[in-house]
């Protein structure tokens, strides 16, 4: 055990007491921050005993047993083909060697020996990659307590997934990392310079890490090197170990174990306090972003309400365009048609052709192009409101997730209320999402417009046919009924006159022709304002559902976020302090003179 004394020794207590104040503010971010803030604690503990944790890591059965072996130069823990070490293996110095049970963790088989550096523990862990799942967990844990990682890398597969991605959790840590590639006399020194130059790049180009990298046979040397171990004398053939033992020697003479543990710890600390700066800042920056949205509600809606305006203004001028097309060959259909030829052709000719004749020569594929433009708009309207619906869902399930993490904290209730409240929000949106695909809002428009175009199609023939009716009628001497003359006073409202032998005059031609271009061009109008209505309306609701949302549904949710907004605030600026602590910590570590015994 490293003795402190002096200055350093204050130095120690004021980084314990540092690591318990950051365990308890990890601790506040859900399951995450529990355990982040045990193994803080664990930590600060292990200040307490201060031990140097050389910690071993590597897939199982890439030799770390044999590799712990050949540093201490003797056959100290049990090895073999299969997953063999299910606990921590701790060996510190210790004479004569020997198994001290730990009573109170029984996951630690700890282990003395005379080889090993006082003041150091090297610690062997279960196998990653293992089919045992708590052999994971084990190793996991106890990488975070590591002051110098060692990854033990097979010669054979080198840089699996798993060890890529325990290389990642000590790099995240703040650890301090020496590659090893073990059983290099599997290889020819060929295949062991491909092998050294895949590890190096994969390292650096996956993780960006640049770590020293060594490759030894750890079996050999323990054959050939017992009683010696990297730790004592130097070896006469150490397979490769002889390189591990001169930079772990140069690190600790270059700076003492007990500055390296504190250092270690700082760095693990200050990597703890960015890692959960960065989740406050993620979640005041969806909270506020949020609350902001939610302020600036009104503003979007009528952003997006200026957008359906221009394209319903869009689609409103290609309405007019149909309209005008429609209306040019009504006129020519009554010219042609109430001309005296035209009359006299229509002698005979029932209601129902000429409705047939009106809708063949001018209606045409109108209702088609109607519709197409009144299909357009809509899937315009309804593409632009399912990304809308869609991104207050993405928002809104962000935020409910937030705040599911409060909910297990002391003032639970109004976060609790404030969940159920976003979860009704999110109900109601998807909703209202689904309702684009339930409901064709472009085949309504369909019904309501055919039925429109049909009633108007009607409704002009029958003003042409009456004019015909009474225009043949009034050519037969006597042959004016007071059906026919209504249907030219009450329909077409002309002023006629039957001249002798019921001859119409010529200038009542021309009057009769104006009477019926005014009725189609009214009809026509009150068609297109018909039309523009029906679009006007489905504009307005989409309108008032967005609106309606917004004010009854998100502003009460949003309208509690302040805080949220302060908590985390209040959370952001403690950890901001305990890294200025971090900082001023290790500036004073730099400049202090440890003494050891």
């Amino acid at each position: 055990m490293i003795v402190l004394e002096g200055p350093i020794a204050e130095l120690r207590q004021r980084e314990i007491e540092l690591l318990y104040d950051l365990a308890e503010k990890v601790g506040a971010f859900g399951d995450d921050g529990q355990k982040d803030r045990k193994r803080i604690q664990q930590n600060a503990n292990d200040l307490r005993d201060m031990f140097f944790l050389v910690v071993i890591i590597g897939e199982f059965n890439a030799g770390k047993s044999t590799f712990v072996n050949a540093m201490v130069g003797d056959e100290l823990l049990k090895r073999g083909a299969v997953p063999t070490t299910d606990t921590i293996q701790l060996v510190r110095y210790g004479n004569p060697k020997r198994e001290v049970k730990d009573t109170e963790n029984e996951l630690i088989r700890e282990w003395r020996h005379p080889n090993v550096e006082q003041g150091i523990a090297i610690v062997d862990t279960p196998g990653t990659g293992s089919v045992f799942a708590k052999h994971e967990t084990i190793a996991k844990d106890f990488l975070s307590r590591s002051d110098l990682v060692i990854f033990l890398l097979s010669a054979k597969r080198a840089f699996a997934q798993t060890e890529k991605m325990y290389l990642e959790l000590a790099r995240d840590y703040g650890k301090k990392i020496v590659l090893v590639i073990n059983q290099k006399d599997l290889l020819t020194d060929k295949e062991l310079g491909e092998v050294s130059a895949f590890v190096k790049q994969q390292v650096s180009e996956t993780l960006d890490l640049t770590p020293p990298l060594y490759a030894v046979s750890a079996k050999d040397a323990l054959e050939n090197n017992r009683g010696g171990g990297i730790f004592g004398a130097a070896s006469r053939d150490a397979h490769g170990m002889e390189q591990v033992r001169e930079h772990l020697l140069e690190t600790f003479k270059r700076t003492p174990p007990a500055k390296q543990k504190l250092f270690a710890q700082l760095d693990f600390a200050d990597s703890m306090t960015k890692k959960y700066l960065e989740k406050v800042q993620a979640q005041l920056d969806l909270v506020v972003n949020d609350e902001r949205q939610a302020k600036q509600l009104r503003q979007e809606l009528e952003k997006q309400a200026e957008t359906l305006s221009s394209q319903l203004d869009g689609s409103m001028k290609e309405l007019d365009r149909v309209f005008g097309q429609l209306r040019d060959r009504g006129r020519r259909f009554i010219t042609e048609n109430l001309s005296v030829t035209g009359v006299q052709s229509l002698r005979g000719v029932d209601r129902e052709t000429i409705r047939v004749n009106f809708e063949k020569d001018v209606v045409g594929s109108s209702l088609q192009n109607i519709n197409e433009i009144s299909e357009n708009y809509v899937n315009a309207v309804v593409d632009s409101s399912r990304r809308y619906w869609r991104s207050i869902i993405d928002r809104l399930n962000k935020l409910e997730a937030l705040l599911k993490d409060q909910v297990v904290s002391p003032d639970s209730g109004s976060y609790s209320d404030q969940r159920l409240a976003l979860q009704e929000a999110i109900a109601v949106a998807d909703s209202e999402l689904k309702s684009y695909t339930e409901e064709n809002l472009a085949e309504n428009l369909h019904d309501i417009f055919s039925t429109n175009l049909s009633g108007f199609n009607i409704s002009v023939a029958s003003v042409v046919f009456g004019v015909v009716a009474f225009v043949v009628g009034a050519s037969a001497p006597g042959a004016l009924t007071a059906t026919a003359l209504g249907v030219v006073l009450g329909v077409v409202a002309a002023p006629v006159m039957i001249a002798g032998g019921g001859i119409l005059a010529y200038g009542y031609w021309r009057r009769l022709r104006q009477a019926a271009y005014d009725e189609l061009d009214e009809r026509l109008e009150k068609l297109r304002k018909s039309y523009r209505q029906a679009l006007e309306d489905l504009t307005d609701r989409e309108r008032n559902r967005l609106l309606q949302y917004g004010q009854q549904i998100l502003s009460p949710v949003f309208s509690h976020l302040d805080v949220v907004v302060d908590k985390y605030k209040d959370q952001q600026h403690d950890l901001q302090t305990l890294q200025t602590q971090v900082k001023t910590l290790r500036e004073e570590l730099e400049n202090i003179k440890i003494i050891t015994e």
